[in-house]
């Protein structure tokens, strides 16, 4: 906890430093750039390239071709207006020249100084300048300005700034500055970017935009600190390839490990994208060894019909995203998915092939997963008719294999094949939809026990009917008109017992039981187990809909499912089920006032009296960047954690925000954090201090710091943290 008091105190000395010193400016709206910079005087439009000149005394030297003009001159040249007390304008070589100060407005800029030449090709010279870029909201000095085009121009010994005078927090110095407009790029030599006066970063070429583009070159430093690496810092850049395609190279220096290299690239085709990540670290200091990581991803049709999906991931080790990962839930992955997708979709079905692996980082041979090697699937898509006969289909081929050496399983190929009847009739205030379906699997194993047969085969028939109606009426509620609706429903399901604890488990497990759950037709998510369901499902549902704006104000709901026999079907090493009812699902969800809103689910076990699972969420979320989030999960007595997250705006420029997610039964912090935040019109700071579980065991702790700061027109250093935020800060949106 000391290691984090240094870092707050260190955070709030520095920024109520800037407070001090910049609040009472800061809290203003941004100035726009027509108040900051000098105002072009109002002149009719004047076309082509001709001249027009306004003067209080001209003298002119017809021989020479030379204007002498002083007092309140103006020359105006097309979109281009220059103003100074005196003007000499040669006709011959048509060059505009001013000794004394002067301003000069075109499209792109506004420019003083105290010395202009300018030439017919929009080209010229000025001396000591103070000049302002419209499309950025820039402005700046230069001890010299050369104008290379009408959108381009090159200045010596020159600032650069998107802060308005009064408050420049940051600015930048270089030797050499170049902003074209055309290519709306802005390019720097020996440059030095000072906060508050104060030079902080030194880079001898540095490249930033003057718009949103994509453009080659540096991006903002990544800055941070924690346990496991120490301090770190990272320098991407980028490489703007095509239009179709770019690619990220990111040198990681961590004080602990080392200088590991990370190399993204993205790329789109017409109708397809993907992305490879590569992450390597030659020597880990702390870890003894050369570390590296490898994913793959890319989805998209090939062509009308066919598409693919593929994901492949690898890590050199077990420990690499507990060590090298930055929260919980990376450094918790058990497994790495490794999947190749090949789907044909057809005029009212689709196929699908699939090959599927993992490498585990989990050291328990239990916890290892089948691999699909392959799978093929077939289905049928075809839309629902009311009040006809609908046939369905659904088939499955899959070889299921694993390293034997590690767990002795059975491993096979397993046929899945499922037709599905029913005639739905759908009505204004109900509807009913018998169903029938007939499922046949078979089993072709190996390296099953020497009494076990090695193949085994299954018909069953289930049988269901899915009934409700809708009640509505006008109510009044809080002088408030609004529908109340009431939805009673009845499920009905019939599957025969057959035995099949002679069937392996590949990839089956039981879904868990929701409000949705209690009107399926199984209760297992594979076709390893089927159960033997006899039962009847009673729900009621409630809605308060407001009659305006149609808000559903106010959901309620209760089901529970009325079993007429035991169930017998189970998974392995689980006891048969012989309760008469099920627990007993409770919903509700409410929009109750402006901002407000707030959902629970309970699911109470009434034969043992007990709440098997409790969820709690409220939020007020009243504006944009205001946002609170309390929530409370307990789950069959090995879960139970509350959950408090917030973003919220003190003024216009002042954000707080946080998380702290506590597990009651561990009495433990398994994450929190705290950060502030400020931003203005030329800048914004944002710094994090974190604590957060980092193993499963919940064993370890680190501790992080982390700094953004987002200079406007230039770039940002930090770690981007707005993912995280969003992650861990529901229904917030970060809006740097």
């Amino acid at each position: 906890m000391q290691y984090h008091k240094k870092i707050i105190t260190g955070l709030l000395v520095i920024l109520s430093y800037g407070w001090l010193t910049y609040a009472p400016a800061a809290w203003d709206l941004c100035q726009p750039l027509s108040e900051i910079a000098p105002q072009p005087p109002q002149l009719p439009p004047l076309a082509g390239e001709s001249i027009r000149l306004f003067a209080n005394q001209a003298v002119v030297k017809e021989k020479l071709g030379l204007s002498i003009l002083s007092g309140e001159v103006l020359v105006q040249r097309a979109d281009q207006i220059l103003k100074a007390p005196a003007v000499i304008y040669d006709r011959h070589q048509d060059t505009l020249n001013a000794d004394n100060t002067f301003t000069f407005w075109d499209p792109h800029f506004v420019i003083s100084g105290s010395q202009i030449k300018l030439h017919s090709n929009h080209q010229g010279e000025m001396e000591n300048v103070s000049y302002w870029l419209f499309n950025q909201r820039a402005r700046g000095q230069a001890h010299k300005l050369t104008r290379e085009s009408q959108a381009k121009i090159s200045l010596e010994q020159a600032s650069y700034t998107t802060c308005d005078p009064d408050k420049e927090i940051w600015r930048l110095d270089a030797s050499q500055l170049n902003l074209d407009n055309s290519t709306a790029e802005g390019t720097a030599h020996d440059v030095v970017i000072r906060l508050l006066n104060v030079p902080v970063f030194y880079f001898p070429y540095l490249w930033f935009p003057l718009n949103n583009d994509r453009k080659s070159g540096f991006l903002p430093p990544n800055l941070g600190s924690s346990d496991e690496t120490g301090t770190e810092i990272s320098l991407p850049y980028y490489f703007n390839l095509a239009p179709h395609y770019d690619a990220t190279l990111t040198p990681r220096f961590m004080s602990r490990r080392g200088l590991l290299l990370k190399t993204e690239l993205r790329y789109l085709t017409p109708l397809t994208g993907g992305q490879l990540e590569l992450e390597y670290l030659p020597h880990d200091s702390a870890f003894g060894a050369q570390r590296s990581s490898f994913a793959f991803q890319q989805s998209g049709p090939l062509t009308q019909n066919w598409l693919t999906d593929i994901n492949f991931n690898y890590v050199s080790d077990p420990r690499y995203f507990e060590e090298l990962g930055n929260n919980i839930s990376v450094a918790s992955i058990t497994h790495l998915e490794r999947r190749g997708d090949l789907a044909y979709i057809g005029q009212g079905w689709l196929g699908r092939a699939r090959l599927q692996t993992f490498q585990t980082l989990e050291s328990n041979p239990a916890t290892r997963p089948y691999e699909r090697l392959p799978q093929l699937i077939f289905k049928t898509t075809l839309p629902e008719k009311n009040r006809q006969l609908n046939l369905n289909f659904q088939g499955e081929i899959v070889r299921f294999d694993r390293d034997t050496r590690v767990i002795a399983s059975p491993i096979g190929n397993r046929l899945d094949i499922k037709s599905i009847l029913n005639w739905p009739r759908h009505t204004s205030s109900s509807f009913v939809i018998p169903q029938i379906s007939l499922r046949y699997t078979f089993y072709d194993l190996d390296n099953t026990a020497v009494a076990e047969d090695n193949t085994h085969q299954r018909w069953l028939a289930t049988f269901s009917n899915d009934m409700g109606l809708f009640f509505e009426r006008e109510v009044d509620w809080l002088n408030n008109p609004f529908l109340q609706t009431l939805e009673p429903r009845l499920f009905y399901r019939y599957t025969p017992y057959q035995d099949q604890s002679d069937i392996p488990v590949f990839d089956t497990d039981r879904y868990d039981l929701s409000f949705g759950q209690l009107f399926r037709e199984d209760q297992f998510s594979g076709p390893d187990r089927v159960d033997d369901g006899h039962q009847v499902t009673l729900g009621l549902t409630s809605r308060l809909l407001n009659s305006d704006t149609g808000i559903e104000t106010v959901r309620a709901s209760i089901g529970q499912i009325y079993y007429f026999r035991d169930r017998r079907v189970t998974l392995p090493d689980q006891p048969i089920e012989t309760d008469s009812t099920s627990s007993i699902i409770m919903e509700l969800a409410t929009q109750f006032a402006k901002g407000f809103s707030a959902s629970s689910t309970l699911r109470w076990d009434p034969h043992q009296n007990n709440t098997e699972q409790t969820l709690f969420r409220i939020r007020y979320h009243p504006e944009l960047e205001n946002i609170v989030n309390l929530s409370y999960r307990l789950r069959d007595n090995l879960l139970e954690q509350t959950d408090m997250s917030f973003h919220w705006s003190f003024g216009p420029r002042w954000n707080l925000l946080g998380r702290w997610n506590y597990s009651l039964p561990q009495e433990k912090t398994l994450e929190t954090f705290m950060g502030v935040e400020y931003h203005s019109c030329c800048w914004a700071i944002r710094g994090i201090t974190r604590r957060y579980l980092n193993n499963v065991d919940g064993s370890s702790y680190l501790n992080g710091f982390f700094l953004q700061l987002q200079l406007t027109g230039l770039g940002g250093v930090g770690k981007k943290a707005d993912s995280f935020l969003e992650q861990r800060i529901p229904g917030y949106h970060d809006q740097w």
